[in-house]
């Protein structure tokens, strides 16, 4: 299974989870399938490190200027922890995911 494939997978998990209600599963998911695509882009591109782990590499792209800003603050909207009252900065995780893989596609095109 190639990269592509594996993000395909974790947003159908994700698009799967938000139709039972699964919020926190929706955000891992989501998580997840932009930690794929960016560890792709830095396999193909190393100069642009973003870290080992899902969340440190959403922090890092989070904070790159180079990266257009909608992406930019996807990625900071899906690092973000819960409230105290459990809410997400992300309302809609699966979309903001798609935002920076969709920047990631274009970077490797």
């Amino acid at each position: 299974m190639n990269w592509l494939d594996e993000v395909n997978v974790e947003l159908q998990r994700a698009e799967a989870a938000e139709r039972i209600g699964n919020s926190g599963k929706v955000r891992t998911s989501a998580r997840r399938a932009v930690g794929i695509a960016l560890m792709e882009l830095q396999r193909r591109v190393p100069e642009k490190y973003y870290g080992r782990d899902f969340i440190g590499q959403l922090r890092s792209f989070a904070r790159d200027e180079s990266v257009p800003e909608v992406a930019r603050l996807a990625a900071d909207r899906l690092q973000a922890r819960l409230s105290p009252q459990f809410e997400s900065l992300s309302k809609n995780p699966i979309d903001d995911a798609r935002s920076i893989i969709r920047f990631v596609i274009e970077h490797l095109a």
